[in-house]
């Protein structure tokens, strides 16, 4: 569990020293759980509702006492005013947004938006219902608000996707097409991304680069005659996906 190296009222270092040792666990477990989920993602539904899960159990436990919303940030006056979220929320948020830019490609950016938004309320108002807002005389105030938000918004949208595509089980609609270029997309971390590029399908009126698992690219050739598999979403976002 985090603790501000800052001022604060007494009713804050009770609450913040009474949970430091208590969630230690719970972070440990976020750690390891978003690991598993990035680099090995099975069973990929049962990894992806504990992780759903996990920013509210540990909201709701360090929550118990009715703390103030800053025990759930670090600050670290080392490096320069750092602001740290604890683990079981900020590295869930990360670890799905990762593998939903990895593992799906949506087909409505402003039903995302409308969806991920009644997500973020939502997630807002279950940490004012558990915590306590900050006082007034802690002059960090607005920057430990800015790094929760942050963390929320990264968390609201990314689960909102993985909800929609991870469970939807719907029929899809098929759309063949041909497999015209492949290519590897390297980030500045090393981290790789594959892609195959198909013609124009369905409405789609130009070729489409699509992202797929590093197997999947192995197995796809030039002038490949392929389906796209095209589905609603169970939140009512489009999504599709190569078969």
């Amino acid at each position: 569990m985090r603790i501000i190296k800052t001022h604060k009222s007494k009713k804050d270092v009770t609450h913040t020293v009474y949970k430091l040792h208590q969630l230690d666990w719970l972070e440990y477990i976020s750690i390891g759980l978003c690991l598993w989920f990035l680099f090995y993602p099975k069973p990929y539904e049962y990894l992806l509702i504990a992780l759903l899960l996990l920013p509210f159990i540990g909201m709701f436990l360090n929550g118990l006492n009715k703390p103030s919303i800053a025990s759930l940030v670090e600050i670290d006056r080392d490096s320069k005013d750092e602001y740290d979220v604890a683990d079981f929320i900020d590295l869930p948020a990360w670890a799905i947004l990762v593998r939903t830019l990895i593992d799906y490609e949506t087909d409505s950016y402003l039903t995302v938006i409308v969806v991920g938004t009644v997500a973020f309320v939502a997630i807002c108002l279950f940490l004012l219902v558990t915590h306590q807002q900050i006082s007034d005389s802690n002059k960090d105030k607005w920057w430990i608000y800015g790094s929760i938000v942050f963390s929320f918004f990264v968390y609201s949208y990314s689960a909102v996707i993985a909800l929609n595509c991870t469970f939807d089980y719907s029929e899809p609609k098929e759309y063949k097409t041909e497999v015209i270029d492949k290519r590897i997309s390297k980030s500045s971390k090393g981290r790789r991304t594959y892609y195959v590029k198909v013609k124009p399908w369905g409405r789609r009126y130009d070729a489409e680069s699509i992202s797929v698992s590093s197997e999947e690219y192995e197995l796809y050739q030039i002038h490949d005659k392929v389906e796209v598999e095209y589905k609603e979403g169970l939140l009512g976002i489009p999504w599709y996906y190569l078969d």
